[in-house]
Formats: structure tokens, C-alpha cells, sequence
């Protein structure tokens, strides 16, 4: 596996740490793992030493639930087209890269529930010398909240909710010949399109530190520091809650990189939350982070990842909440251009200060037909449970699908 596609794997571990209301979709497919045979690998379009890859998603779907409702469901079918494009360009110095995709959906019955989202970021790594590098991302995201999130919009009567994401971080890391060094910070702005949301605006503040020693060629052990603050638009919530705060911690753990059989890290540790509403008491709590990938042999991948800590909250009478996230999933390429894979995922959201708990369990399966380097065909299957102490955010909910994908 190269190192492109191990990176979009493990970053998940660093976006589950901002976690948003709304943003994680538990019902997505995983970053395929392995490797694609030459004959069907794009071809990139060259535009001077830039390399230029895009392509589209046509997928054809049935929802058994479209509201995630918990009796009396809704369902209808819809039709989502994500076209995307990937630009790279690379010397011995650095390496930059952007991408965007377009999500758009179109329900045959129910139209208020059609949207359209899209993201685009732009990234790169400077390498200073041979052991010192600077990386910095920045991005945007019109994010569509899906109905099935822990703070999702209720009800039939309202279309879902839209947020516009900024972020972006900076970082820098020394690599020698035992230790390593890094340090990094960020910034996110969540702002909810309609002004009735507008509780739900804040910007975020992060920042890590870490050291990491190695073992042999293949592992390290490291530990770090983080921290991270949150600012909410409007001085109270509709509860009366000042939802500010800062959180800080520690984590150690082992990296294995470019690793062997299996490659990724896990890092466990404690954080604290504290809440700037003066009548919130803090708290401490367990953090674990984890992005495991095990190849036992090479047509296989299972790979294992979570996380487990503070995230932003709106939810009445909530001071804050504690997520716990957890993804095992299997790929295997049953011929040269036959592929599948399926996971599943557990969360369990507590939100602290009220006795309201949530546990979703999410399944997710789909086998790929690659025709030639430009088209393939797939089938897709999803489903999730959620059981919550407010009864009437239960649901279950079914989707299938039919997809095509082109690239060039």
C-alpha cells in the first residue's frame, strides 16, 4: 500500500479529535486499501507538471427511513451524483495537492429533502531537509447534516440542516534518526446557514505537541500533549448554557510506519474538559485514538479504527459530550478486478449533565466490478440501529444502492 492511500486512512484519527454536530457519517464507505491492478489505475491528464485526475459517482438508492424516524417511516428513493477532481504536483521539495467533490441529491418523492454539498481543500508538505518538513492544509465544506447524526434535525417538516466548515492547520515535524518532534495547530469555524441555528455556530482552536522515539525500523513509541477551545457564537444556548470551553490532555502510544504486517498507530490517554460555565463542574475522562491496518496476505486488509473522547455539543440541557467511535472492517480482492468490503461501526454518544444516552450500531457492505481504468459498477448495502433514552430519537434504517463510477 502506498503511502497516498494510508494517509486518507489515518487522517480520520486527527478530523475524529474536532469532531462536529453532524459531520460524521458512520454510514460511509472506507477508503479502499488495495492496491489496484496497473491495467486499471486512472491515467493521470498532464497539464504542464501538474497531474490532473477526475471523475464522477452516479449512485441510484433506496432509503427505508429517509427521516430516521422511529415508527411511521418514510421512505423514497433518490439519485446522487459527486462529481470530483484531484490535482497534484510534486518535486523533490515539496508536494501539493487539491481536490474537490460536488454532492448532490435528488429524492423522487419527497423533494425537500434534495441538497446539494460540496468540499475542497487544498494541502501540501515543504520538506526543509532531509529530516524537517512543514505542512499545512486549509479547506471548506458545505456540509449536509445528515438525519441520522446523534443532534439531527427532527420532524418531516424542515429541510436538513447546512453548515459551511472552514479549517485549516499548520505544522511542522523533525524526523532524525531515533527521535522525532512535531508540533501542530489548527483552526475551525462551524457556521449553520440558517439563523434559527445559529447556537450551533463556534469556532474551535487546536493544538498538539509530540515526541516520538524509535524502537526499530518499523515502530515507534511516542507521546503527546493536546488542547484544544471552544467558542461558541452566542454567549448562552437556548437552556441558558455557556457552552465554552477548553479541553486538554495526554496520550501515549506505539506507530508503526511503514510497518509490516500491520502499519498505522493507537495511542491511549486522559483528557480534561472544562467548562467555562461557572456552575459545570470539570470532569476527566478516558481518550483513545486508533488507525490499524492488518494485511495478512496480499489481496487482504482489515483495518481497525476509533476514538474516544470530547466533542461539541448543542443538545438542551447538556453541559458537554463524550463519543466513543469504533470501525472494524474487511477488504478482499476476489480477482484482479473483482473487490469487496464490509464494516462495522459502534458509537455510543453520553451526553454529560442529563441522563440521555446513545448507542448506533452501523453496517456497511458493497462489492466493485472494475470494467476497464475508467468505469466500474458496484453494489451497495447500509444499515444502522440507534436505541436513545429519548425514545423518539430510536431508529433503524435500511439503504441500498446501485452505483456507477468513472474516472479519468
Amino acid at each position: 500500500m502506498t503511502a497516498a492511500r494510508l494517509l486518507p486512512f489515518c487522517s480520520c484519527i486527527i478530523l475524529a479529535g474536532t469532531a462536529l454536530p453532524a459531520a460524521a457519517q458512520q454510514l460511509d464507505r472506507a477508503t479502499p486499501l488495495l492496491e489496484t491492478p496497473e491495467e486499471y489505475e486512472a491515467k493521470a491528464v498532464q497539464l504542464g507538471r501538474i497531474s490532473a485526475y477526475l471523475g464522477a459517482d452516479v449512485r441510484l438508492e433506496y432509503d427505508s427511513n429517509i427521516y430516521a424516524l422511529p415508527s411511521d417511516k418514510i421512505d423514497d428513493e433518490r439519485l446522487t451524483i459527486s462529481p470530483w477532481l484531484n490535482l497534484r504536483l510534486s518535486d523533490d521539495k515539496f508536494q501539493l495537492s487539491a481536490q474537490a467533490r460536488g454532492v448532490v441529491r435528488r429524492y423522487f418523492k419527497n423533494e425537500s429533502e434534495n441538497s446539494e454539498g460540496i468540499n475542497a481543500s487544498l494541502g501540501g508538505v515543504y520538506n526543509l531537509s532531509g529530516s524537517d518538513a512543514i505542512s499545512a492544509n486549509v479547506g471548506w465544506t458545505r456540509l449536509v447534516e445528515d438525519r441520522g447524526e446523534p443532534e439531527a434535525r427532527l420532524g418531516t417538516g424542515t429541510p436538513p440542516r447546512k453548515y459551511d466548515i472552514w479549517q485549516g492547520d499548520l505544522g511542522y515535524t523533525h524526523r532524525g534518526a531515533r527521535f522525532t518532534v512535531g508540533v501542530k495547530g489548527s483552526a475551525l469555524k462551524n457556521n449553520a446557514l440558517a439563523s434559527v441555528d445559529a447556537e450551533r455556530d463556534y469556532d474551535q482552536y487546536s493544538g498538539s505537541a509530540r515526541i516520538g522515539y524509535r524502537l526499530s525500523g518499523m515502530m515507534d513509541v511516542f507521546g503527546e500533549a493536546f488542547y484544544t477551545a471552544r467558542n461558541f457564537r452566542l454567549a448562552v444556548d437556548a437552556s441558558g448554557v455557556d457552552r465554552d470551553s477548553k479541553t486538554y490532555g495526554a496520550r501515549g502510544g506505539i506507530s508503526l510506519e511503514p510497518g509490516g504486517l500491520i502499519r498505522g498507530e493507537a495511542a491511549v490517554g486522559v483528557f480534561r474538559f472544562n467548562p467555562d460555565d461557572p456552575r459545570f463542574d470539570s470532569r476527566t475522562g478516558l481518550s483513545v485514538s486508533a488507525g490499524l491496518i492488518y494485511t495478512p496476505a496480499p489481496r487482504w486488509a482489515v483495518t481497525l479504527d476509533g476514538f474516544r473522547g470530547d466533542v461539541a455539543t448543542v443538545r438542551n440541557g447538556a453541559q458537554s459530550r463524550t463519543d466513543t467511535r469504533v470501525r472494524l472492517g474487511v477488504q478482499n480482492e476476489i480477482y484482479h478486478n473483482i473487490r469487496w468490503q464490509a464494516s462495522v461501526v459502534y458509537r455510543r454518544s453520553n451526553f454529560i449533565g442529563t441522563s440521555q444516552k446513545e448507542r448506533t450500531i452501523a453496517g456497511v457492505a458493497e462489492i466493485e466490478y472494475l470494467l476497464n481504468r475508467n468505469i466500474s459498477f458496484a453494489l451497495t448495502g447500509r444499515i444502522a440501529n440507534r436505541d436513545s433514552s429519548r425514545a423518539f430519537d430510536d431508529f433503524d434504517r435500511t439503504i441500498l444502492g446501485a452505483e456507477i463510477r468513472l474516472q479519468y
